[in-house]
Protein backbone atom coordinates (compact mmCIF):
# COMPACT_ATOMS: atom_id res chain seq x y z
CA UNK A 1 0.00 0.00 0.00
CA UNK A 2 2.83 2.41 0.87
CA UNK A 3 4.51 1.64 -2.47
CA UNK A 4 1.21 2.33 -4.28
CA UNK A 5 0.83 5.68 -2.51
CA UNK A 6 4.43 6.64 -3.27
CA UNK A 7 4.03 5.64 -6.92
CA UNK A 8 0.73 7.52 -7.23
CA UNK A 9 2.40 10.66 -5.85
CA UNK A 10 5.22 10.40 -8.41
CA UNK A 11 2.81 9.69 -11.27
CA UNK A 12 0.56 12.57 -10.26
CA UNK A 13 3.55 14.92 -10.16
CA UNK A 14 4.39 14.00 -13.76
CA UNK A 15 1.00 13.21 -15.26
CA UNK A 16 -1.00 16.17 -13.94
CA UNK A 17 1.20 18.95 -15.41
CA UNK A 18 1.48 17.03 -18.69
CA UNK A 19 -2.28 16.50 -18.79
CA UNK A 20 -2.83 20.20 -18.12
CA UNK A 21 -0.32 21.03 -20.86
CA UNK A 22 -2.27 18.84 -23.30
CA UNK A 23 -5.54 20.36 -22.11
CA UNK A 24 -4.28 23.89 -22.72
CA UNK A 25 -2.92 22.89 -26.13
CA UNK A 26 -6.19 21.30 -27.15
CA UNK A 27 -8.13 24.29 -25.84
CA UNK A 28 -6.16 26.38 -28.34
CA UNK A 29 -7.38 24.07 -31.10
CA UNK A 30 -10.94 24.12 -29.76
CA UNK A 31 -11.04 27.93 -29.58
CA UNK A 32 -9.56 28.07 -33.07
CA UNK A 33 -12.30 25.89 -34.50
CA UNK A 34 -15.00 27.84 -32.64
CA UNK A 35 -13.73 31.27 -33.72
CA UNK A 36 -12.85 30.30 -37.28
CA UNK A 37 -15.98 28.17 -37.59
CA UNK A 38 -18.06 31.33 -37.16
CA UNK A 39 -16.54 32.60 -40.43
CA UNK A 40 -18.02 29.67 -42.37
CA UNK A 41 -17.45 26.01 -43.21
CA UNK A 42 -15.07 26.95 -46.03
CA UNK A 43 -12.69 28.76 -43.67
CA UNK A 44 -13.02 26.04 -41.02
CA UNK A 45 -12.28 23.32 -43.58
CA UNK A 46 -9.31 25.27 -44.96
CA UNK A 47 -7.67 25.76 -41.56
CA UNK A 48 -8.42 22.17 -40.59
CA UNK A 49 -6.73 20.77 -43.70
CA UNK A 50 -3.85 23.28 -43.59
CA UNK A 51 -3.16 22.25 -40.01
CA UNK A 52 -2.58 18.68 -41.14
CA UNK A 53 0.97 19.88 -41.88
CA UNK A 54 1.38 21.17 -38.35
CA UNK A 55 -0.05 17.88 -37.10
CA UNK A 56 2.89 16.13 -38.78
CA UNK A 57 5.23 18.59 -37.03
CA UNK A 58 3.45 18.08 -33.70
CA UNK A 59 4.01 14.32 -34.02
CA UNK A 60 7.55 14.44 -35.39
CA UNK A 61 9.02 16.77 -32.76
CA UNK A 62 7.71 14.85 -29.73
CA UNK A 63 8.79 11.71 -31.58
CA UNK A 64 12.35 13.01 -31.87
CA UNK A 65 12.25 14.05 -28.20
CA UNK A 66 10.84 10.67 -27.15
CA UNK A 67 13.50 8.88 -29.18
CA UNK A 68 16.11 10.75 -27.18
CA UNK A 69 14.18 10.20 -23.96
CA UNK A 70 14.48 6.43 -24.25
CA UNK A 71 18.23 6.91 -23.68
CA UNK A 72 18.00 10.02 -21.48
CA UNK A 73 15.55 8.58 -18.94
CA UNK A 74 17.73 5.49 -18.47
CA UNK A 75 20.91 7.59 -18.29
CA UNK A 76 19.25 9.79 -15.69
CA UNK A 77 18.59 6.67 -13.63
CA UNK A 78 22.40 6.41 -13.41
CA UNK A 79 22.90 10.21 -13.16
CA UNK A 80 25.07 10.21 -16.30
CA UNK A 81 24.59 13.84 -17.45
CA UNK A 82 27.55 13.77 -19.85
CA UNK A 83 25.88 10.98 -21.81
CA UNK A 84 22.63 12.95 -21.82
CA UNK A 85 24.26 16.01 -23.44
CA UNK A 86 25.72 13.81 -26.17
CA UNK A 87 22.27 12.40 -26.90
CA UNK A 88 20.82 15.92 -27.01
CA UNK A 89 23.42 16.93 -29.60
CA UNK A 90 21.94 14.43 -32.05
CA UNK A 91 18.33 15.08 -31.09
CA UNK A 92 18.38 18.84 -31.68
CA UNK A 93 20.22 18.47 -34.99
CA UNK A 94 17.62 15.97 -36.17
CA UNK A 95 14.71 18.24 -35.21
CA UNK A 96 16.15 21.38 -36.79
CA UNK A 97 17.06 19.58 -40.03
CA UNK A 98 13.56 18.14 -40.38
CA UNK A 99 11.86 21.49 -39.79
CA UNK A 100 14.10 23.36 -42.27
CA UNK A 101 13.15 20.93 -45.04
CA UNK A 102 9.43 20.97 -44.23
CA UNK A 103 9.31 24.76 -43.88
CA UNK A 104 10.95 25.21 -47.28
CA UNK A 105 8.44 22.90 -48.98
CA UNK A 106 5.38 24.52 -47.42
CA UNK A 107 6.63 28.11 -47.91
CA UNK A 108 7.43 27.54 -51.59
CA UNK A 109 4.43 25.40 -52.58
CA UNK A 110 1.44 26.14 -50.28
CA UNK A 111 -1.22 25.56 -52.97
CA UNK A 112 0.35 22.24 -53.97
CA UNK A 113 0.43 21.14 -50.34
CA UNK A 114 -3.25 22.07 -49.87
CA UNK A 115 -4.27 20.23 -53.04
CA UNK A 116 -3.04 16.99 -51.45
CA UNK A 117 -5.78 17.23 -48.83
CA UNK A 118 -8.71 18.61 -50.81
CA UNK A 119 -9.88 19.26 -54.36
CA UNK A 120 -12.11 22.21 -53.40
CA UNK A 121 -10.63 25.36 -55.06
CA UNK A 122 -11.92 27.67 -52.30
CA UNK A 123 -10.48 25.51 -49.52
CA UNK A 124 -7.13 25.32 -51.37
CA UNK A 125 -6.97 29.10 -51.81
CA UNK A 126 -7.92 29.88 -48.21
CA UNK A 127 -5.62 27.21 -46.83
CA UNK A 128 -2.66 28.50 -48.85
CA UNK A 129 -3.18 31.99 -47.43
CA UNK A 130 -3.14 30.53 -43.93
CA UNK A 131 -0.03 28.41 -44.57
CA UNK A 132 2.05 31.30 -45.93
CA UNK A 133 2.02 32.86 -42.45
CA UNK A 134 1.75 29.94 -40.06
CA UNK A 135 4.66 28.06 -41.66
CA UNK A 136 7.11 30.41 -39.88
CA UNK A 137 5.91 29.15 -36.51
CA UNK A 138 7.13 25.60 -37.15
CA UNK A 139 10.73 26.22 -36.08
CA UNK A 140 9.65 28.07 -32.94
CA UNK A 141 7.42 25.16 -31.98
CA UNK A 142 10.17 22.65 -32.78
CA UNK A 143 12.72 24.26 -30.46
CA UNK A 144 10.32 24.83 -27.57
CA UNK A 145 8.67 21.42 -28.03
CA UNK A 146 12.01 19.59 -28.18
CA UNK A 147 13.17 21.31 -25.03
CA UNK A 148 10.07 20.66 -22.94
CA UNK A 149 9.98 17.12 -24.35
CA UNK A 150 13.48 16.15 -23.22
CA UNK A 151 13.05 17.89 -19.85
CA UNK A 152 10.19 15.49 -19.22
CA UNK A 153 12.63 12.56 -19.06
CA UNK A 154 14.16 14.05 -15.89
CA UNK A 155 10.73 14.87 -14.44
CA UNK A 156 10.74 18.60 -15.21
CA UNK A 157 7.21 19.01 -16.52
CA UNK A 158 5.68 22.24 -15.21
CA UNK A 159 7.41 24.48 -17.77
CA UNK A 160 5.52 22.67 -20.55
CA UNK A 161 2.26 23.50 -18.77
CA UNK A 162 3.19 27.17 -18.28
CA UNK A 163 4.33 27.58 -21.88
CA UNK A 164 1.04 26.11 -23.12
CA UNK A 165 -0.85 28.54 -20.87
CA UNK A 166 1.04 31.46 -22.41
CA UNK A 167 0.26 30.11 -25.87
CA UNK A 168 -3.44 29.79 -25.03
CA UNK A 169 -3.72 33.34 -23.66
CA UNK A 170 -1.86 34.88 -26.60
CA UNK A 171 -3.71 32.82 -29.18
CA UNK A 172 -7.13 33.68 -27.74
CA UNK A 173 -6.36 37.39 -27.45
CA UNK A 174 -4.80 37.65 -30.91
CA UNK A 175 -7.61 35.65 -32.53
CA UNK A 176 -10.15 38.06 -31.03
CA UNK A 177 -8.18 41.11 -32.15
CA UNK A 178 -7.13 39.99 -35.62
CA UNK A 179 -9.82 37.69 -37.05
CA UNK A 180 -12.75 40.09 -36.73
CA UNK A 181 -10.82 43.30 -36.12
CA UNK A 182 -11.26 44.59 -32.56
CA UNK A 183 -9.94 47.68 -30.70
CA UNK A 184 -8.81 49.27 -33.95
CA UNK A 185 -6.93 46.23 -35.28
CA UNK A 186 -7.56 45.25 -38.93
CA UNK A 187 -10.02 42.42 -39.64
CA UNK A 188 -7.66 39.94 -41.27
CA UNK A 189 -9.90 36.87 -41.27
CA UNK A 190 -8.05 33.65 -41.92
CA UNK A 191 -4.69 35.45 -42.13
CA UNK A 192 -5.44 36.91 -38.69
CA UNK A 193 -5.83 33.39 -37.30
CA UNK A 194 -2.47 32.42 -38.80
CA UNK A 195 -0.75 35.53 -37.43
CA UNK A 196 -2.27 34.85 -34.00
CA UNK A 197 -0.74 31.37 -34.09
CA UNK A 198 2.68 32.79 -35.01
CA UNK A 199 2.53 35.30 -32.14
CA UNK A 200 1.43 32.61 -29.66
CA UNK A 201 4.26 30.27 -30.66
CA UNK A 202 6.75 33.13 -30.35
CA UNK A 203 5.63 33.80 -26.78
CA UNK A 204 5.78 30.09 -25.95
CA UNK A 205 9.31 29.83 -27.35
CA UNK A 206 10.59 32.87 -25.45
CA UNK A 207 9.24 31.58 -22.13
CA UNK A 208 10.90 28.18 -22.58
CA UNK A 209 14.24 29.75 -23.50
CA UNK A 210 14.12 32.05 -20.46
CA UNK A 211 13.42 29.05 -18.23
CA UNK A 212 16.24 26.96 -19.73
CA UNK A 213 18.89 29.66 -19.39
CA UNK A 214 17.90 31.10 -16.01
CA UNK A 215 15.99 28.47 -14.01
CA UNK A 216 16.60 24.88 -15.16
CA UNK A 217 19.49 23.18 -13.34
CA UNK A 218 19.25 19.43 -14.07
CA UNK A 219 20.11 19.05 -17.75
CA UNK A 220 21.53 22.56 -18.24
CA UNK A 221 20.87 22.55 -21.97
CA UNK A 222 23.49 24.76 -23.67
CA UNK A 223 24.76 24.95 -27.24
CA UNK A 224 28.37 24.67 -26.10
CA UNK A 225 27.62 21.30 -24.46
CA UNK A 226 26.14 19.92 -27.67
CA UNK A 227 28.85 20.83 -30.17
CA UNK A 228 30.71 17.54 -30.12
CA UNK A 229 29.30 14.35 -31.57
CA UNK A 230 30.32 10.85 -30.49
CA UNK A 231 30.10 8.25 -33.24
CA UNK A 232 29.36 5.23 -31.07
CA UNK A 233 26.60 6.95 -29.13
CA UNK A 234 25.29 8.43 -32.37
CA UNK A 235 24.77 4.96 -33.80
CA UNK A 236 22.92 3.92 -30.65
CA UNK A 237 20.84 7.11 -30.73
CA UNK A 238 19.72 6.58 -34.31
CA UNK A 239 19.17 2.87 -33.73
CA UNK A 240 16.87 3.78 -30.85
CA UNK A 241 15.32 7.01 -32.07
CA UNK A 242 14.71 6.27 -35.75
CA UNK A 243 11.99 3.69 -34.98
CA UNK A 244 10.36 6.18 -32.59
CA UNK A 245 10.61 9.06 -35.06
CA UNK A 246 9.39 6.90 -37.94
CA UNK A 247 6.59 5.63 -35.76
CA UNK A 248 5.38 9.14 -34.96
CA UNK A 249 5.96 10.62 -38.43
CA UNK A 250 4.39 7.76 -40.35
CA UNK A 251 1.52 7.66 -37.87
CA UNK A 252 1.06 11.39 -38.55
CA UNK A 253 1.18 10.69 -42.30
CA UNK A 254 -1.38 7.96 -41.72
CA UNK A 255 -3.71 10.40 -39.96
CA UNK A 256 -3.10 12.84 -42.81
CA UNK A 257 -4.00 10.08 -45.26
CA UNK A 258 -7.22 9.63 -43.31
CA UNK A 259 -7.78 13.38 -43.64
CA UNK A 260 -7.33 13.02 -47.39
CA UNK A 261 -10.08 10.38 -47.42
CA UNK A 262 -12.43 12.63 -45.44
CA UNK A 263 -11.39 15.65 -47.50
CA UNK A 264 -12.53 13.95 -50.69
CA UNK A 265 -15.92 13.25 -49.10
CA UNK A 266 -16.83 16.93 -49.04
CA UNK A 267 -16.52 20.18 -47.07
CA UNK A 268 -19.27 19.15 -44.65
CA UNK A 269 -17.31 16.04 -43.66
CA UNK A 270 -14.09 18.04 -43.22
CA UNK A 271 -15.84 20.55 -40.95
CA UNK A 272 -17.54 17.78 -38.94
CA UNK A 273 -14.27 15.91 -38.46
CA UNK A 274 -12.48 19.11 -37.41
CA UNK A 275 -15.04 19.77 -34.68
CA UNK A 276 -15.05 16.14 -33.56
CA UNK A 277 -11.25 16.07 -33.34
CA UNK A 278 -11.08 19.29 -31.34
CA UNK A 279 -13.59 18.08 -28.77
CA UNK A 280 -12.32 14.51 -28.45
CA UNK A 281 -8.70 15.63 -28.11
CA UNK A 282 -9.81 17.74 -25.18
CA UNK A 283 -11.06 14.66 -23.30
CA UNK A 284 -7.98 12.60 -24.19
CA UNK A 285 -5.84 14.59 -21.75
CA UNK A 286 -7.26 12.34 -19.02
CA UNK A 287 -5.03 9.48 -20.14
CA UNK A 288 -2.25 11.16 -22.15
CA UNK A 289 -0.55 12.32 -18.97
CA UNK A 290 -0.53 8.76 -17.60
CA UNK A 291 1.03 7.44 -20.80
CA UNK A 292 3.83 10.03 -20.66
CA UNK A 293 4.44 9.35 -16.97
CA UNK A 294 4.65 5.61 -17.69
CA UNK A 295 7.43 6.15 -20.25
CA UNK A 296 9.49 8.27 -17.85
CA UNK A 297 9.05 6.06 -14.78
CA UNK A 298 9.64 2.76 -16.61
CA UNK A 299 12.80 4.19 -18.21
CA UNK A 300 14.10 5.52 -14.89
CA UNK A 301 13.34 2.16 -13.23
CA UNK A 302 15.29 0.19 -15.82
CA UNK A 303 18.20 2.64 -15.63
CA UNK A 304 18.40 2.26 -11.86
CA UNK A 305 18.43 -1.56 -12.16
CA UNK A 306 15.10 -2.20 -10.38
CA UNK A 307 13.57 -4.55 -12.94
CA UNK A 308 11.56 -6.47 -10.35
CA UNK A 309 9.20 -3.47 -10.14
CA UNK A 310 8.26 -3.49 -13.83
CA UNK A 311 5.36 -5.95 -13.64
CA UNK A 312 3.76 -3.95 -10.83
CA UNK A 313 4.24 -0.74 -12.81
CA UNK A 314 2.64 -2.25 -15.91
CA UNK A 315 -0.48 -3.34 -14.02
CA UNK A 316 -0.71 0.00 -12.22
CA UNK A 317 -0.64 2.06 -15.41
CA UNK A 318 -3.04 -0.22 -17.27
CA UNK A 319 -5.60 -0.09 -14.48
CA UNK A 320 -5.71 3.68 -14.22
CA UNK A 321 -5.55 4.37 -17.92
CA UNK A 322 -8.53 2.07 -18.51
CA UNK A 323 -10.54 3.99 -15.91
CA UNK A 324 -9.66 7.40 -17.30
CA UNK A 325 -10.12 6.23 -20.89
CA UNK A 326 -13.66 5.14 -20.08
CA UNK A 327 -14.38 8.50 -18.43
CA UNK A 328 -12.98 10.29 -21.50
CA UNK A 329 -15.27 8.31 -23.79
CA UNK A 330 -18.26 9.19 -21.61
CA UNK A 331 -17.38 12.89 -21.78
CA UNK A 332 -17.36 12.73 -25.59
CA UNK A 333 -20.91 11.38 -25.51
CA UNK A 334 -21.99 14.11 -23.09
CA UNK A 335 -20.50 16.76 -25.37
CA UNK A 336 -22.57 15.77 -28.42
CA UNK A 337 -25.66 17.84 -27.47
CA UNK A 338 -23.43 20.89 -26.89
CA UNK A 339 -22.05 21.03 -30.45
CA UNK A 340 -24.87 23.19 -31.94
CA UNK A 341 -24.36 25.75 -29.16
CA UNK A 342 -20.60 26.01 -29.74
CA UNK A 343 -20.55 26.03 -33.55
CA UNK A 344 -22.67 27.58 -36.25
CA UNK A 345 -23.43 24.27 -37.93
CA UNK A 346 -26.62 22.40 -38.66
CA UNK A 347 -28.08 19.95 -41.13
CA UNK A 348 -25.79 17.34 -42.62
CA UNK A 349 -22.62 18.79 -41.03
CA UNK A 350 -24.11 18.40 -37.57
CA UNK A 351 -25.30 14.88 -38.37
CA UNK A 352 -21.81 13.85 -39.54
CA UNK A 353 -20.25 15.39 -36.43
CA UNK A 354 -22.55 13.49 -34.10
CA UNK A 355 -21.84 10.21 -35.87
CA UNK A 356 -18.07 10.68 -35.72
CA UNK A 357 -18.23 11.60 -32.04
CA UNK A 358 -20.24 8.48 -31.20
CA UNK A 359 -17.64 6.30 -32.91
CA UNK A 360 -14.83 8.10 -31.11
CA UNK A 361 -16.54 7.73 -27.72
CA UNK A 362 -16.69 3.95 -28.15
CA UNK A 363 -13.08 3.69 -29.34
CA UNK A 364 -11.56 6.01 -26.70
CA UNK A 365 -11.15 3.43 -23.86
CA UNK A 366 -9.28 1.13 -26.25
CA UNK A 367 -7.15 4.05 -27.47
CA UNK A 368 -6.24 4.89 -23.87
CA UNK A 369 -5.04 1.38 -23.00
CA UNK A 370 -3.06 0.79 -26.19
CA UNK A 371 -1.50 4.26 -25.91
CA UNK A 372 -0.20 3.57 -22.40
CA UNK A 373 0.98 0.09 -23.39
CA UNK A 374 2.74 1.26 -26.56
CA UNK A 375 3.90 4.82 -25.93
CA UNK A 376 4.29 4.45 -22.18
CA UNK A 377 5.47 1.06 -20.97
CA UNK A 378 6.97 -0.42 -24.15
CA UNK A 379 8.67 2.83 -25.20
CA UNK A 380 10.01 3.36 -21.69
CA UNK A 381 11.43 -0.16 -21.87
CA UNK A 382 13.25 0.67 -25.10
CA UNK A 383 11.13 -1.73 -27.20
CA UNK A 384 10.86 0.79 -30.01
CA UNK A 385 11.15 -1.59 -32.97
CA UNK A 386 8.09 -3.60 -31.96
CA UNK A 387 6.12 -0.42 -31.40
CA UNK A 388 7.02 0.91 -34.84
CA UNK A 389 6.19 -2.36 -36.63
CA UNK A 390 2.93 -2.75 -34.75
CA UNK A 391 1.74 0.74 -35.61
CA UNK A 392 2.85 0.56 -39.24
CA UNK A 393 1.24 -2.81 -39.89
CA UNK A 394 -2.17 -1.93 -38.55
CA UNK A 395 -2.27 1.72 -39.61
CA UNK A 396 -0.90 1.37 -43.13
CA UNK A 397 -1.92 -2.23 -43.66
CA UNK A 398 -5.46 -2.03 -42.29
CA UNK A 399 -7.02 1.36 -41.46
CA UNK A 400 -5.67 3.53 -44.31
CA UNK A 401 -6.49 0.99 -47.09
CA UNK A 402 -9.94 0.36 -45.58
CA UNK A 403 -10.51 4.11 -45.36
CA UNK A 404 -9.66 4.65 -49.02
CA UNK A 405 -11.76 1.69 -50.14
CA UNK A 406 -14.85 2.57 -48.13
CA UNK A 407 -14.63 6.35 -48.43
CA UNK A 408 -13.38 6.91 -51.97
CA UNK A 409 -14.18 3.72 -53.87
CA UNK A 410 -17.38 2.33 -52.33
CA UNK A 411 -18.67 5.78 -51.21
CA UNK A 412 -19.80 4.22 -47.92
CA UNK A 413 -21.65 6.19 -45.22
CA UNK A 414 -19.52 8.27 -42.88
CA UNK A 415 -20.23 5.88 -39.97
CA UNK A 416 -18.67 2.98 -41.87
CA UNK A 417 -15.66 5.03 -42.95
CA UNK A 418 -15.17 6.34 -39.41
CA UNK A 419 -15.13 2.83 -37.95
CA UNK A 420 -12.59 1.67 -40.52
CA UNK A 421 -10.32 4.62 -39.74
CA UNK A 422 -10.37 3.87 -35.99
CA UNK A 423 -10.30 0.07 -35.85
CA UNK A 424 -6.53 -0.19 -35.30
CA UNK A 425 -6.97 1.30 -31.81
CA UNK A 426 -8.81 -1.86 -30.75
CA UNK A 427 -6.42 -4.28 -32.43
CA UNK A 428 -3.35 -2.73 -30.79
CA UNK A 429 -4.71 -3.31 -27.28
CA UNK A 430 -4.30 -7.06 -27.82
CA UNK A 431 -1.00 -6.98 -29.72
CA UNK A 432 0.66 -4.70 -27.15
CA UNK A 433 -0.58 -6.84 -24.25
CA UNK A 434 0.83 -9.94 -25.95
CA UNK A 435 4.21 -8.24 -26.27
CA UNK A 436 4.24 -7.19 -22.63
CA UNK A 437 3.48 -10.72 -21.50
CA UNK A 438 6.45 -12.15 -23.43
CA UNK A 439 8.87 -10.21 -21.19
CA UNK A 440 11.08 -9.43 -24.21
CA UNK A 441 10.37 -5.71 -24.18
CA UNK A 442 12.92 -4.63 -21.53
CA UNK A 443 16.16 -3.22 -23.05
CA UNK A 444 18.81 -1.65 -20.79
CA UNK A 445 20.73 0.86 -22.90
CA UNK A 446 22.78 2.56 -20.21
CA UNK A 447 25.89 0.46 -20.76
CA UNK A 448 26.22 0.83 -24.52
Amino acid sequence: MDNQKKLSKIVLGIALPLALQSLLGYMVNLLDTVMIGRMGTGELSAVSQANQIFFIVSMAIPGIADGANVLISQAWGKHDTERIHKVLAYAYRTAVGFIIILTAIVALFPETVMSIYTNDPLVIELGARYLRIVVWSYMLYALSGMTTGVLRSVRIVKIAMYSSLVSLVLKTAMNWLLIGGKLGFPALGIEGAALATLIARTGEFLLVMVFVYWKEDKLQIRLKKMRKLEGGLGRLYFKTSIPVICNEVFWAFGVSAQAIVLGRMGTDVIAANSICSAITQLTAVLFHGISSAACVIVGNTIGSGEREQLDELKKYFQKYTAVFGTIAGGLVLLAIPLVPFLYHIDGITLTYCRQLMMITAIITPFQAVQSTNMMGVLRGGGDVHFQMLNDMIFLWGVTVPLGFLTGMYFKAPIMVVGICLKCDQVIKVFTSEWRLRTGKWVHDMTGN
